[in-house]
């Protein structure tokens, strides 16, 4: 059994979140953010498709659903004081960890230069639900994995880059959700009014008259985590240092 160790955070004063879809980052990370960010780190997101298959509406044009998911987006991440989104705009539901994709991650983390990246799993967990193991989510976590190490890293890697003036940037840590073998918690307790007010920010997601009564699933699955390190509510992770 590992040793779960408890969030200070403050060590990380640059964050860059990776994820697939617009609200991906509220919903699996947005008291960690929160938690980050309070602790005076400046955290960016990178998000890698358009949205444009969010919606169970086939009526609605995909641009239409695309701009509207990236406004939606924007709010989210100012609710958490995130400090700039960066949208790479691949179609919602083909991501793939191919070299174009992890190249447009590897520019990103070059140029901000995070210490940490918190990104999805980067492979299918059959013990979970299966919304968790979206095919987006797994191509986008192992595509950042690759792109952290060796693409941000190696200067002959994807040379256009270091072309563009973008030299090459070294990550200290990677944070990937705990669906298996967690040995990392943050305390999610103080944060957890800052993390649904982000995720009602995504109307077209969890909208309704009262949104917050369809996230009761959220509090149950956070209140579970928490009962390893303690913690009234929690997001687990597991940690890889580099």
């Amino acid at each position: 059994m590992s040793n779960p160790e408890a969030s200070t955070n403050g060590h990380h004063r640059h964050v860059l979140v990776v994820s697939a879809h617009p609200d991906d980052a509220e919903f699996l990370f947005g008291a960690t953010i929160a938690h980050l960010v309070d602790y005076g780190g400046e955290v960016s997101y990178v998000v890698c498709s358009d949205g444009a298959n969010g919606s169970r509406d086939p009526s609605i044009p995909r641009q239409d659903l695309a701009s509207l998911r990236c406004e939606e987006q924007r709010r989210a991440a100012e609710t958490l004081g995130v400090r700039d989104v960066v949208f790479l705009d691949f179609p919602d539901g083909l991501l793939a960890p191919t070299s174009e994709l992890r190249a447009a991650i590897a520019r990103e983390i070059r140029r901000l230069k995070p210490d940490l990246v918190i990104t999805h799993y980067p492979r299918r967990v059959l013990e979970i639900p299966i919304e968790a193991s979206h095919p987006d989510h797994i191509a986008v976590g192992e595509a950042t994995l690759a792109a952290v190490f060796p693409d941000a890293s190696n200067a002959r890697a994807h040379p256009e880059l270091l072309a563009a003036g973008l030299a090459p940037h070294r990550v200290k840590e990677i944070w990937i959700p705990a669906y298996e073998r967690a040995d990392h918690y943050v305390d999610a307790t103080g944060f957890m009014d800052k993390k649904i007010e982000a995720i009602c920010c995504h109307t077209s997601q969890v909208g309704g008259p009262d949104p917050r009564e369809s996230l009761s699933w959220l509090y149950g699955w956070m209140q579970r985590t928490g009962r390893e390190p303690g913690y009234t509510y929690a997001e687990s992770f597991q940690r890889i240092r580099l």
